[in-house]
């Protein structure tokens, strides 16, 4: 039991490091997507949090989040030193989501750093840690959407009147449809606004 216990209860990420070191290791290394999974379940997260929510669940797991001023290029940063762990948003959300997406995705590098300290990094040389981290939290908001799904669709169902049930179901599907859109093609949508606000400080 030493894999599972040693150090985690002064930095929980550890802990879960290890925990998936010890059920993938014969599978070494898991898809991005089977590790979003195993995330989904161990930080219980929801997909729709509040500045402050997001604050109160990185400090559940011993991790800082702050929402500052960035420069333009940048949508977050984390830092690690010892068992001190911090992530910081740029304060400005350009689209729906993004300081999410943004905090799944330095998530994903401060997982990777414990991983490669643990002699179990995912990312090989060749592979790049942006693209792995960016598709990591698109899978993460998929994996919290499709979880929430049958809770919602629940509801609507107990709907007593047939023509408001039916009205759930078509707003349920078409939200549901933009939600899932906007977990595919997030980073693109950041991308272009960005260019475009790059664009008009050139011209101003």
């Amino acid at each position: 039991m030493r894999l599972l216990t040693d150090g985690t209860e002064r930095d929980p990420i550890l802990g879960f490091c290890k925990a998936v070191v010890s059920r993938h290791a014969e599978n070494w290394p898991p898809t991005e997507e089977v590790l979003a999974e195993e995330f989904v379940s161990w930080l219980g997260v929801k997909s729709f949090l509040t500045r402050s929510a997001m604050v109160e669940l990185c400090s559940s797991k011993g991790i800082r989040l702050s929402f500052v001023p960035l420069p333009q290029e940048l949508h977050g940063l984390n830092c690690s030193f010892q068992n001190k762990k911090e992530i910081f948003i740029c304060e400005r959300e350009s689209v729906p989501f993004g300081h999410l997406h943004t905090l799944f995705h330095e998530f994903r590098e401060l997982l990777e750093h414990t991983f490669a300290e643990l002699g179990y990094a995912i990312l090989g040389p060749e592979s790049c840690s942006e693209e792995q981290a960016e598709e990591f939290a698109t899978f993460v908001r998929m994996e919290t959407g499709t979880r929430e799904f049958p809770i919602f669709l629940e509801m609507v169902c107990n709907v007593e009147i047939k023509w408001q049930r039916y009205l759930g179901y078509a707003a349920l599907g078409v939200f549901f449809f933009a939600y899932f859109f906007s977990c595919a093609f997030l980073p693109q949508f950041e991308e272009m606004i960005s260019e475009a606000r790059r664009q008009r400080y050139v011209r101003t």
